[in-house]
């Protein structure tokens, strides 16, 4: 074979490489692309599991009344229920995890109300009442609990109350980057929750593909940054850091959503607000991603596999213990 031809034919090779590779990275990309899709497709009832989670039918009515509220998030109306008290001790708003409808949050509003707070939980964008033909991404929802937080300070009938955020895994991440954004909240409490969209999303990635993620880690990256843009690195820890409020950080031990710590706890170094506290749930059973805030009671009902019909309140009884630490932090000046 002359030179001529071996040359060629190894240009040829490498040509068939190049597009093999080529082929190959367009089809990663796009199953990263369904991928995220399917993650933040919209969440309606019919995905609810109503048979073992709470809905509003569910509680005493006439104890928790509640009003529905319309907010304008962008170009989609967002709903939120307020639950009101009398002689309120101030208002919690309540943002809810990652699809998970303000129904599932009654377990905490009931606490919160019993404690003689007020109590507003939103549906994000693309989810249950909410408008959106999707959830869009992790920064949706601080730009949906930023539109609620605008819609509170400017409405009469909140204008005597203090402001106090709760969120758990999603919803503390949201209820920590948001204060970024200059609202008058007094204090925060973030369980379970994440730093910034870029990290979630490469960690998420990185779970699900093994051995094979450094291969994927440069598409990955390259999808963020067209579908995030600068919303990438939209960051719980610097909106923790933009204020001096009282912030409760709540990890578990073993986080199977994260890997371990939950972000926010683990990068407690970079914190440098100092009214910043910090409680890891470590006894055995009790943390994990939620399942600290239930009772043992709880757990071993869940473990029985019940059939229908479920007793919802036991099925997700929660702990007296963590509840009154949370609702201690609100009421201490």
């Amino acid at each position: 074979m002359t030179s001529i031809k071996r040359s060629k034919k190894i240009l040829k090779l490498i040509k068939v490489m190049v597009i093999c590779l080529l082929s190959l990275s367009m089809l990663i990309f796009c199953a990263i692309f369904i991928a995220h899709s399917v993650v933040f497709s919209r969440a309606d009832y019919d995905q609810y599991d109503a048979e073992h989670y709470l809905l509003y039918e569910d509680i005493d009515e006439e104890k928790y009344p509640r009003e529905q509220i319309f907010v304008q998030s962008e170009e989609n109306t967002i709903s939120a229920f307020y639950y009101p008290t009398t002689d309120s001790k101030g208002l919690i708003v309540v943002a809810p995890g990652h699809r998970d409808s303000n129904d599932i949050k009654l377990y905490e509003i009931c606490y919160f109300v019993d404690a003689g707070f007020s109590v507003i939980c939103l549906d994000y964008t693309g989810c249950y009442l909410s408008g959106g033909e999707s959830m869009r991404g992790y920064s949706q929802c601080v730009y949906d609990l930023d539109a609620l937080l605008d819609y509170v300070e400017s409405d009469e009938k909140f204008q005597n109350m203090s402001i106090y955020l709760f969120g758990h895994s999603m919803g503390a991440y949201a209820v920590s980057a948001v204060l970024q954004y200059n609202h008058n909240v007094e204090k925060v409490i973030a369980a379970s929750g994440f730093d910034t969209p870029e990290e979630q999303w490469q960690y998420s990635i990185k779970k699900y593909t093994g051995i094979f993620y450094p291969i994927i880690k440069p598409l990955n990256t390259l999808f963020i940054n067209i579908k995030y843009g600068n919303d990438k690195g939209l960051s719980a820890v610097a909106g923790i850091n933009s204020v001096t409020i009282p912030v409760l950080i709540i990890s578990a031990e073993e986080d199977s959503f994260y890997g371990g710590l939950s972000p926010i706890y683990e990068k407690q170094n970079e914190i440098m607000n100092p009214n910043c506290t910090f409680v890891l749930m470590d006894e055995e059973n009790h943390n994990g991603h939620y399942d600290y805030f239930l009772t043992d009671a709880a757990l071993k009902y869940q473990a029985e596999n019940p059939t229908v019909p479920i007793d919802k309140k036991l099925y997700m009884e929660h702990d007296e213990k963590v509840m009154n630490m949370m609702i201690k932090f609100y009421e201490n000046e």
